[in-house]
C-alpha cells in the first residue's frame, strides 16, 4: 500500500530538514507526486528505496545519506493516526 507523506513529514521521519529533501525531490534523487497546485508528497517506500540505492551507488548527490534514515532502513514507518 502505497503511505503518501507530506515532505515535512517524511523529512522529520528521516532526520533531515526539510529543504534537503526537497532538493532530492528537486533533483530527482527521490521520487515525488504532485497533489493539487500546491502540494507535494514522497511515497515512504520509494524514499527509502532511493536512499538505499544512492548509499550503494555512492554519495546522495553530493550530500552524505543521513545516518538517522539509514536507521529508518530496517523500521516500518508508524502508522499516524
Amino acid at each position: 500500500m502505497q503511505e503518501l507523506l507530506p515532505l515535512t513529514v517524511a523529512s522529520s521521519r528521516l532526520g533531515v530538514h526539510v529543504n534537503t529533501l526537497r532538493m532530492w525531490v528537486r533533483n530527482g534523487t527521490v521520487p515525488a507526486y504532485r497533489v493539487g497546485q500546491r502540494f507535494t508528497r514522497v511515497d515512504w517506500n520509494e524514499l527509502l528505496a532511493a536512499i538505499q540505492l544512492e548509499q550503494k551507488e555512492g554519495p546522495f548527490e553530493g550530500h552524505p545519506a543521513p545516518e538517522a534514515a539509514l536507521g529508518q532502513l530496517s523500521t516500518p514507518p508508524r502508522s499516524q493516526s
